[in-house]
């Protein structure tokens, strides 16, 4: 039998009503899922949490307009059905009359009538008002830009009240943009676009969103306890099927139960030990796959920055002697399943149509040196004389041996040494791998506290523009700015389709690629790891949240 955290007696005495026969159901219901998290969720207001503990949470206790499945596509959620005018400007949504708010007062389990109503057009409404009221101090503006009137919003010149998002009745909700956006309908499944009830919001007098007492669920779960002690090891977030919402879309596990730790290690112990059902992890060994069911997504490069204030490993000339001086092609022989050579930024996991974007758009038609006019593959000759020319242009005789910075976890680290061992070889100076935690990696890229690193790059939503954004200028930590590549991403925002536009979309990939501030050199794989007995727990590996809705256990 599972080991169960131990909650409180209650909880106790509600997960054995929970999962005692029902788990016995050949369909996998009736069960009572845990998952290990790493950190805790510092908020589960949607418009203002940006944390990925808070966003895995709302993810499983808030239903939007739309949302994913379990292939990234967007399928309608709270919306049932919407419509878009020719000019690609105004989308009209229609509420469904069966998504409910549920917030169990008396806390007796059941849906009474005073603690169930209808999820309207005027919560969707309200949610956009409050990401760009300034009050709010939400860091989600960015994302919805072509909304009308947003840009004006901000620059102060309107009031947030103008937003371009109108409730016409309970059941109607109007979108008006200024400008056509491909990625506008992938935004509306972002957590920062979930529903929000005025009248509850304001009944929580400042603390919406902070505690148990203060939440209000419109999703698959709404959250019975959380417990949070920054100085105790029993923390966690503890939710129950929302059974006002489990008719039109079957919830299928009783209660899930988030509890917190502080690494890898010890979640991974936690899924090794069965108190765990699912493991999120970046390498997967070949006993682990037979003994569990496991699924692999392609969302990641890994690729080198350089730190921009180090005035001899920032240097143009060096820069271009580290890609030119990295053999990809000697690495097949020591390649696994979940990592292959990368020439490009944005990822194999990333699709258009129901394709890999790599697929339609090859990355060794992108990583081309326009001062070369050849692409960036592997040439000593070339790196040697770029090397060259970085010492003599810098007066100094060699290089001083340093460190490369990596997040641990991420990767066998002795694929960076075939790297590295390609630099020793051609330049003479050594480099080293420093391995530090996730929490240690980026606040060291944002200190500047590094020489050289290996940066993971993913995107938000399935989206390349997702992948393009994060080197617009004050949208990375590393700090990429390129007033070309902001002039194009600007462009790209504003085109209604990817697939008419994958030439643009290559051309802003070079443009990145050619700075050679980010130097691709691994696609690198994560897997999601369920326990044998489990299925269906759907992982969105851009937005990096859990699903339990469809969550089975199968003895």
């Amino acid at each position: 039998m599972k080991k169960r955290i131990i909650l409180a007696a209650v909880l106790l005495a509600l997960s054995t009503t929970f999962t005692g026969c029902e788990k016995q159901k050949s369909d996998g219901a009736g069960y009572s899922f845990d998952y290990a998290m790493i950190g805790h969720p510092e908020s589960l207001d949607p418009q203002f949490a940006q944390d990925e503990c808070s966003m895995m949470v709302i993810g499983n206790i808030y239903t939007g307009l739309l949302e994913t499945d379990e292939n990234g596509a967007l399928k309608n959620a709270a919306a049932e059905s919407y419509t878009v005018s020719p000019d690609g400007l105004t989308y009209n949504f229609k509420i469904r009359d069966n998504c409910y708010w549920f917030f169990d007062e008396d806390q007796d389990e059941t849906v009474s009538d005073d603690e169930c109503i209808n999820v309207t057009a005027h919560d969707f409404e309200f949610a956009f008002r409050r990401i760009f009221n300034p009050e709010t101090c939400s860091p989600h503006r960015e994302k919805y830009l072509c909304i009308k009137n947003a840009c004006n919003i901000i620059n102060g010149n309107t009031d947030y009240t103008q937003i371009g998002v109108h409730a016409m009745s309970d059941t109607e909700l109007i979108i008006e943009l200024d400008h056509k956006s491909a990625e506008f309908l992938n935004s509306l499944a972002l957590t920062p676009a979930m529903p929000c009830n005025e009248e509850f919001f304001y009944s929580t007098k400042g603390r919406y969103g902070l505690d148990d007492k203060s939440i209000m669920s419109d999703g698959a779960f709404f959250v019975r306890q959380w417990f949070y002690d920054p100085y105790g090891n029993d923390n966690f977030v503890y939710m129950q099927r929302n059974l006002a919402n489990t008719d039109y879309d079957r919830i299928y596990p009783t209660a899930v139960n988030f509890y917190m730790k502080d690494t890898y290690e010890e979640a991974k112990n936690s899924f090794e030990s069965g108190e765990s059902d699912v493991l999120l992890s970046y390498t997967c060994t070949d006993k682990i796959k037979e003994e569990n069911n496991v699924r692999m997504y392609d969302n990641h490069t890994l690729g080198i920055i350089t730190n921009p204030d180090n005035e001899h490993y920032n240097n143009p000339n060096i820069k271009k002697a580290l890609a030119f001086g990295i053999d990809k092609e000697s690495f097949e022989e020591h390649m696994t399943e979940g990592i292959s050579k990368a020439y490009g930024i944005i990822p194999p996991g990333i699709t258009i149509d129901d394709k890999s974007y790599r697929e339609l758009c090859s990355d060794k038609d992108v990583y081309i040196s326009s001062s070369d006019k050849v692409s960036v593959e592997y040439n000593p000759e070339l790196a040697v004389s770029y090397y060259q020319n970085g010492m003599q242009q810098m007066g100094i005789q060699s290089l001083e041996n340093i460190k490369l910075l990596v997040p641990e976890n991420l990767m066998d680290i002795e694929y960076l040494h075939l790297v590295t061992q390609n630099w020793q070889t051609l330049f003479g100076f050594y480099i080293g791998i420093e391995e530090v935690s996730e929490e240690e990696f980026y606040s060291r890229i944002a200190d500047k506290e590094y020489t050289l690193a290996i940066y993971p790059l993913s995107g938000e939503y399935n989206s390349p523009l997702s992948v393009i954004e994060q080197f617009t200028t004050n949208n990375n930590i590393f700090g990429f700015s390129n007033p070309s590549v902001d002039a194009l991403f600007d462009s790209l925002d504003k085109i209604e389709n990817y697939s008419d536009n994958l030439n643009d979309i290559a051309e802003a990939e070079k443009l990145i690629l050619n700075n050679f501030d980010f130097i691709p050199v691994f696609y690198k794989a994560e897997y999601e790891i369920m326990s044998g007995s489990n299925a269906d727990i759907i992982y969105q590996p851009f937005t990096k949240q859990l699903f339990f809705r469809y969550a089975k256990y199968f003895e």
